[in-house]
């Protein structure tokens, strides 16, 4: 009978613990971020073209290496 409310209290205990949550709370955030990211950055619209046109003026305006 004691092994029975041992499972029983344990499973109360358990049931009302809420640690993990905010842990799978943020994980599905961050999930949820990185696919917004990625379909930004992937397609070709707007911005990915934008981004783009960003970095390729960065690199016309550094210097070229003489290579010998």
């Amino acid at each position: 009978m004691q092994l029975v409310q041992y499972v029983l209290t344990f499973g109360k205990l358990l049931k009302q613990d809420q640690r993990g949550v905010t842990a799978i709370e943020y994980g599905i955030l961050a999930a949820g971020v990185a696919v917004l990211i990625g379909s930004l950055v992937a397609s070709d619209g707007t911005f990915s073209q934008t981004l783009r046109s960003v970095f390729q003026n960065i690199l016309n305006q550094l210097p070229q290496a003489e290579s010998k």
